[in-house]
């Protein structure tokens, strides 16, 4: 028997996502190991055999596909924790990494901190050497400068070495002269070079990217390595992959090259189920709400697509890697609710993770969280958490809210437990403008998908308060992200600079680079074990009006060599792209031609989640009522009907306020909100007329 497996390691729990020969998919969760996230993931593919009646090492054996989201290298960023990094330069441009091009999150605010560099001044080594805009040696590389960065490195105990110098992009003789005697010097550090990493212009991002992959890449290199050689030990004989920020996936030994390409790792996939969930609906316009244990991530999905910006800032670094546009809070079930010095009621962004968790996990907490608030206003059933596997305290959870919460404000736990969930449905809708309305989009022409073990408990308020009738519930959306990964297909991003303005480019040389990008794109696409007919390239442009700062990322023709009837083509796409994105656009203006971006993409074989399409439906979901609990509902309690999730049926229908239990999440149908199960198994809640 084949298996497809998906494996997303949160922040709280890990994810586990398996799909049968059948279609059927089966979903699995074990808490997160954050000291060592491999536990995490063996314990709940463990826990995946089991289910199958086999054991570790005869199931693994039976994987057909297998995709890891990981967020090691997003971690060791948010949390400071990377490789001691020593950066070797261009003399004359040592501070580039600090002056950042004045790029900052808000403008208007001046005394806005900026994160330390990831390299101290020290630790940025100046070396002789000149390549100018042509691409043309100026002044030959000093290797001796070099040698003694290397000799400063080594005293200081360095691990990682990221190398940029100016115009490498455009001749990396230099680059690869200075990785040759690094290697050779320092032959147990990770060395980063940007023009591999990032080979296009502008200097701080390219410098900041590679300066990142370093920085990151030897915690994710021992992971990711000791967490394949363990899997190919134990039966593993299909290829590793790793989600990457744009999408798709790779495999370990590209993604260990490519550090800063997996900062996005796990949330990029849940974007991509989005896509997917669009088509298979035939809803082209969704809002997806991902809410786990410690962050809460927002994707807009329009005209069935997702949103791919060229570069962002990850903890305040700029990384210039294709990614999907995520917006990301830190909300999420782990969330600790805090009083500020003035008194005033706080939620988030510090979460308690998994280790210890919130209060009522019993595990060591001592600061409430919104589980622990979800939980004293009955809508987490404590007998019933995670299926029943793992226990929990409420009256812990009660006296930790009373403590830190209640007392300090002169209230009772339950008016304080109502105050974290409206609070923290607020952070959530205003995340979720951010991707809509701060866009130009109207949330209310979206349905918004609730995702992540915690998001169905607050997906009704957060819809409310953004102005959005429907909400869909995924089959397996707790477990979303997982699930992300089996519609991912392998997709790696190429750029090159190439400067020139429109229409006087030279044809000849666009269509040189062209096809050398491409030809590059497609060696590396077949190495990652695509076969070729099931390969495909797609064609990118950025382009900008002269005189402009920032570009726009446009698709141009394919599969053919670009004519001089082609030019209009791209011009008018241009313009209307730009018109989206700024209201205006200039026709009569001269284009300026930047990048050109190949993206090579290997086609794999999909879930087919459809198995329940065309389902007998019914309306009477009285065989799925499971008995009834106390819930908060509007400032007070009330005896609330709960139905377990297995038994409901297509076509079945359900009034609010009701409580839909499943093994691995809570569904909160809240009063003026009603529930229907679709022939796909989701359940969609609209709010009654």
């Amino acid at each position: 028997m084949k298996f497809r497996v998906g494996v997303d390691t949160g922040g709280t729990f890990t994810d586990c996502v398996v799909i049968d020969e059948q279609g059927d998919v089966h979903t699995f969760k074990e808490l997160s190991t954050p000291k060592d996230p491999s536990i995490g993931l063996y314990n709940v593919i463990r826990k995946a055999a089991t289910h199958f009646g086999k054991s570790l090492e005869e199931f693994l054996p039976e994987l057909d596909f297998f995709a890891h989201g990981t967020t090691v290298a997003t971690n060791t960023l948010l949390t400071s924790t990377g490789a001691k990094t020593g950066l070797i330069l261009t003399a004359g441009f040592r501070d580039t990494l600090e002056m950042r091009r004045a790029h900052k999150e808000n403008i208007w605010d001046l005394y806005l901190p900026f994160p330390a560099p990831l390299v101290p001044r020290y630790l940025r080594r100046p070396v002789r050497e000149r390549i100018d805009f042509r691409g043309e040696v100026v002044q030959s590389l000093e290797k001796e400068d070099v040698r003694e960065a290397c000799r400063l490195f080594q005293r200081e105990e360095v691990e990682a070495v990221a190398v940029c110098t100016l115009f490498s992009f455009l001749n990396d003789l230099h680059e690869r002269e200075i990785r040759e005697i690094v290697t050779r010097e320092l032959p147990d550090v990770f060395v980063s070079i940007s023009s591999e990493v990032l080979p296009q212009i502008r200097e701080y991002e390219r410098m900041s990217t590679t300066v990142a992959n370093a920085y990151v890449g030897p915690k994710l290199t021992v992971y990711l390595s000791n967490l394949e050689k363990e899997l190919r030990g134990d039966g593993l004989s299909r290829a590793f992959y790793v989600t990457a920020s744009n999408g798709g996936v790779m495999t370990a030994e590209t993604a260990i090259r490519q550090a800063s390409a997996t900062l996005l790792s796990g949330p990029a996939a849940g974007a991509v189920g989005a896509v997917f969930f669009a088509g298979l609906l035939e809803r082209e316009n969704l809002i997806l709400m991902d809410m786990g244990g410690t962050s809460f991530d927002v994707t807009l999905v329009s005209g069935g697509k997702v949103t791919l910006s060229t570069e962002g800032e990850i903890a305040g670094y700029r990384i210039a890697k294709p990614m999907i546009d995520i917006n990301t809070i830190g909300a999420g079930g782990g969330s600790i609710a805090w009083l500020d010095r003035g008194g005033m009621l706080k939620v988030g962004p510090a979460s308690a993770g998994s280790d210890p968790g919130p209060v009522c996990y019993d595990l060591g907490g001592d600061k409430p969280t919104v589980t622990d608030a979800n939980l004293i206003l009955g809508y987490l059933n404590e007998d019933y958490f995670l299926g029943g596997e793992m226990k929990v305290d409420l009256d812990r959870a009660k006296d930790a809210l009373k403590r830190e919460i209640a007392d300090p404000l002169g209230m009772e736990e339950t008016e304080a437990a109502a105050g974290i969930f409206k609070i923290s449905n607020q952070n959530m809708a205003d995340a979720t403008k951010v991707v809509s309305v701060q866009r130009g989009y109207d949330p209310r022409e979206h349905s918004l998908v609730s995702a992540g073990g915690a998001c169905s408990i607050h997906a009704c308020k957060i819809a409310e308060e953004v102005g959005c009738r429907t909400v869909i519930v995924p089959r397996a959306a707790s477990v979303f992200c997982a699930l992300g990964m089996l519609e991912s297909d392998i997709r790696l991003d190429n750029v090159r600079t190439f400067n020139a303005l429109l229409p006087d480019v030279d044809l000849k040389g666009f269509n040189e680079t062209i096809r050398e990008v491409e030809d590059k794109s497609l060696r590396e696409l077949l190495q990652e074990g695509v076969e070729r007919r099931r390969a495909r390239l797609l064609r990118y442009l950025d382009v900008r009006y002269g005189g402009q700062h920032h570009e726009v990322t446009i698709e141009i023709p394919q599969d053919c060599t670009i004519e001089e009837k082609h030019l209009e083509t791209i011009a008018q796409t241009f313009h209307q792209a730009h018109e989206r994105l700024y209201t205006y656009s200039t026709p009569e203006s001269p284009l300026e031609i930047m990048n050109l971006r190949i993206t090579a993409l290997g086609r794999v074989d999909k879930a087919g989640l459809d198995a329940q399409a065309g389902a007998a439906e019914r309306s009477d979901p009285a065989e799925a009522l499971k008995g009834s609990r106390t819930v908060y509902f509007q400032g007070g309690f009330r005896e609330t009907p709960v139905y377990d999730r297995s038994p409901l049926q297509p076509g079945m229908e359900i009034e609010g306020p009701a409580v839909i239990e499943e093994r691995i999440t809570t569904v909160i149908l809240h009063p003026g909100w009603s529930m229907k199960i679709d022939g796909y198994g989701n359940i969609v809640m609209e709010v009654q007329e």
